[in-house]
């Protein structure tokens, strides 16, 4: 039975090696699809948090239409990317704790570490308990940065609300309705409580 299984470990591998690889690719073109600078007020606003969070590395700072949630990509040559609707529509003093929640997954190397993450799960893909323990570390590491963001920021409230304005701009929906499925358990709900 041991061919059988190095050979299902081995397809599993490959499987799961494409669909990274996918992502991977998919997150090198947003760096250039329907990304432009976000200005030069959001740029200086980013440096300054950056200094003031101890980030040593240049992060830059792109408008895009092609996502829907800010997002970090790139460890040596770092971006946040940011929806065009969160520039328009959170408060600067909202957007700014969202770009600390980001700038903190600059200063822990989160892109690094979650990329290591993901090549132990292709690796060890048949082990529930591998996808378990990666789903806590991906929550504990959402939670840390909220935490630098409220140290940041000063207001946990003002978090929290940046946090609920940003989910009602990714659908367009009413704030209830997209809090409605992360009232019963869901990380949204639970981040914003905590």
């Amino acid at each position: 039975a041991l061919p059988w299984a190095v050979a299902l470990w081995m397809a599993g591998v490959a499987l799961l090696s494409l669909r990274l690889l996918g992502g991977w690719i998919w997150l090198l073109r947003l760096r250039t699809r329907l990304a432009e600078p976000a200005g030069a007020c959001w740029q200086m606003t980013v440096n300054t948090l950056a200094r003031r969070m101890k980030v040593k590395a240049d992060v830059r700072i792109l408008r895009s239409w092609a996502v829907d949630t800010p997002m970090v990509v790139g460890w040596v040559k770092p971006l946040v990317l940011v929806p065009a609707a969160a520039l328009t529509g959170l408060s600067p003093e909202a957007l700014e704790a969202v770009l600390a929640h980001e700038l903190a997954h600059v200063r822990r190397h989160d892109y690094l570490v979650n990329l290591v993450q993901s090549a132990l799960e292709v690796l060890l893909f048949y082990h529930p308990a591998v996808w378990w323990l990666s789903a806590q570390v991906r929550q504990e590491r959402e939670l840390c940065c909220d935490d630098a963001a409220v140290a940041l920021c000063g207001d946990p409230v003002l978090y929290a609300r940046a946090l609920a304005a940003l989910e009602a701009l990714r659908g367009g929906a009413t704030l209830e309705t997209r809090l409605a499925p992360a009232a019963h358990g869901g990380t949204l709900m639970t981040r914003i409580q905590r």
